[in-house]
Order: structure tokens, then C-alpha cells, then sequence
């Protein structure tokens, strides 16, 4: 890649970044300052604003002549939040026509969740409240499907993790992830289905796991199941650690880089590189999860190694030594 192509995903990264705010309906006052500022500060800046418009029209977000003014923004915020799935329906359909690539969009909304009944972006968390007066607390880059029924209430989780807090009733709540279902008639339970693990954690109350072709196993508070390379592994864990990220913390306990790593990169829209030979150092600490490159700094000081920031978005890690930017 060109440093002018560099220098284009980086405009690019942020266009996306306020386009996800303003679509979110919340934004402060000082924040629509902030926008304002920042379209006049670079005209690259205000270009990327205008290409990433142009694709989202059919959506109805483009405004005259490429910027959005401060009383067409306050409208916009006024009127709420679009729905999800069509913004980020018209976002994903920018790749179709080359506009930006689905590398760069990914980082900041995973693409493959986009028709899930709920999922969150880079760095997101959302709470569900359910018919029932159950509760969901989605954690970032996280999606599930909600099942209601006659007879029948559950959850799908489909990618990322969530804490479910299941009302007790007289008809079982069901957690399903992948191969594995946990079920029980009120209690509060994490769960995570990601690419290299599977795993459900007891916070309160009790309730059964089924993974085919086992039996039915219970699981108390401060009991987690993981499933990885076909193996089975139960072990007592710390319920106020594996609960932190509700709170935005990160609580490594001799953990090593790698894993510490793996976590922030779930709230970093960029790409964090670990040197393969420093990948195993072991780290203790608490991490803030709403600042990930204060928790890399944190982490290269404590354990000595070199920071180098490549870009704005791309972080690595290395033995001391290397040279930090």
C-alpha cells in the first residue's frame, strides 16, 4: 500500500467514526463542535466525509454539498437514532462500489453481525431489556438473535460475548452458542462464542449445560466451561474479574500478552501486532477497555518493551530496543 493510500483509509477511518456517532443520536454539543472542526481542519478530511456520503444517500444521510451544517446535524440528532441494520446495510454497501474497503469498515462494525436482532461496534456495549424482565448486556464486536415464543424464551449468541440476567419463571431461559446450551429459571450467566473459544461462566444462580453429545452438567457461580480443540475444561474462576469489562476494565492475572492483547483488540478500531517472541511474557493488572492505547502504553512500560505507533490505527509491540514512534 502507497503512503497516499495510507494517508486515504486513515480520512476514511475517522469519516466512518462520526458517521457511527452522529447516527447514534447522542452526540454532545461540544462533539458537533468537534465535527465541525474537524471537516475544516483538512480538506482530505472533508473529501473522505463527502465519498462516504455519497455512498450512503439511498439511506438519507447525505446532506447538500458533501458537509453536514450544524442545523442539519441538530435535526439529524433530534430525530433519533436510524435503524441500525439500514445505516450499516447502506455502510456495508459502500464495499460493493469500492468507496472504502471492508478491511477498514470491519474494524469499527463487524460486517458479518450486521443482520443479527442486536449487535454492538468496536469499542460498544449495549443493554437489552427483554419482555420478560430479563436483561442483556452485550459486550463489544458482540451479536445475538432474541428468541420469544409460546413456552419458550432464549437467547442466540451468534458472535462475542454477553451477560444474560435471566428473570426466574416457570419456563426455563436458554442461552444457546454454538454447540453449547445453558439453561436455567433465573440467574446470571456470561457467555462467549468467539473464534478461539467457547465458554459460559456462572455469576448467580444455578443452571445445566448441554454440549452435544455430553449430558447435562450443572453450573454454579465462579464455575466456567470452555470448549477449545475439542477439549473440555471446567475450573473455579474470579466472578468480579471475568465481570470487569461491564465496568470497562480489563483484569489480567498472570495473563500473558498475547491473551491481555487479544482482548483490547475488541475495543481497538485499529490493529494491534504483537512480536511473536515476546507473545508469552505474563502481565498482572487492571487495563482500561475504553482506552486500549493507554492500556498498550501501560503495558510496553511495565514489561519493558518498545511502542512503535505506525499510524494512528496501527499499534506494535516488540522487545525492547526496536525503536518506539
Amino acid at each position: 500500500m502507497s503512503p497516499t493510500q495510507k494517508l486515504e483509509d486513515v480520512h476514511a477511518e475517522a469519516a466512518i467514526q462520526w458517521m457511527v456517532e452522529i447516527n447514534s443520536g447522542e452526540m454532545s454539543e461540544s462533539q458537533v463542535r468537534a465535527f465541525e472542526a474537524w471537516l475544516r481542519t483538512d480538506h482530505a478530511n472533508e473529501a473522505a466525509w463527502v465519498r462516504l456520503q455519497q455512498g450512503l444517500m439511498p439511506c438519507g444521510i447525505a446532506a447538500r454539498s458533501g458537509t453536514m451544517g450544524h442545523d442539519v446535524l441538530s435535526k439529524r440528532l433530534a430525530a433519533g437514532r436510524q435503524s441500525r441494520r439500514t445505516f450499516i446495510a447502506g455502510l456495508a454497501g459502500l464495499i460493493g462500489v469500492g468507496t472504502i474497503g471492508s478491511g477498514i469498515a470491519d474494524r469499527f462494525v463487524p460486517l458479518g453481525n450486521i443482520l443479527a436482532d442486536r449487535f454492538t461496534s468496536t469499542g460498544g456495549q449495549e443493554t437489552v431489556a427483554l419482555a420478560d424482565g430479563s436483561e442483556l448486556v452485550l459486550a463489544s464486536r458482540s451479536a445475538i438473535n432474541i428468541v420469544y415464543e409460546t413456552g419458550l424464551r432464549a437467547v442466540q449468541l451468534l458472535d462475542g460475548e454477553v451477560l444474560v440476567r435471566a428473570a426466574p419463571r416457570a419456563t426455563p431461559f436458554e442461552i444457546r452458542a454454538g454447540s453449547m446450551a445453558l439453561e436455567t429459571f433465573g440467574g446470571t450467566f456470561l457467555v462467549e462464542d468467539r473464534a478461539e473459544r467457547l465458554a459460559a461462566t456462572g455469576v448467580e444462580g444455578s443452571g445445566r449445560i448441554r454440549h452435544a453429545p455430553g449430558k447435562p452438567e450443572s453450573i454454579a457461580p465462579g464455575d466456567m466451561v470452555e470448549f477449545t480443540g475439542g477439549y473440555r475444561r471446567w475450573r473455579k474462576v474470579d466472578i468480579e474479574a471475568a465481570t470487569a469489562w461491564l465496568e470497562g476494565l480489563l483484569v489480567a492475572k498472570d495473563s500473558d500478552l498475547l491473551a491481555i492483547t487479544t482482548r483490547l483488540q475488541r475495543y481497538f478500531s485499529g490493529i494491534i501486532q504483537v512480536d511473536p517472541s515476546i507473545a508469552d511474557l505474563r502481565a498482572t493488572g487492571v487495563f482500561s477497555l475504553r482506552h486500549p492505547e493507554a492500556a498498550l502504553d501501560a503495558l510496553a512500560e511495565s514489561l519493558n518493551l518498545s511502542l512503535t505507533r505506525v499510524s494512528r490505527l496501527w499499534i506494535k509491540l516488540g522487545p525492547a530496543g526496536r525503536g518506539a514512534a
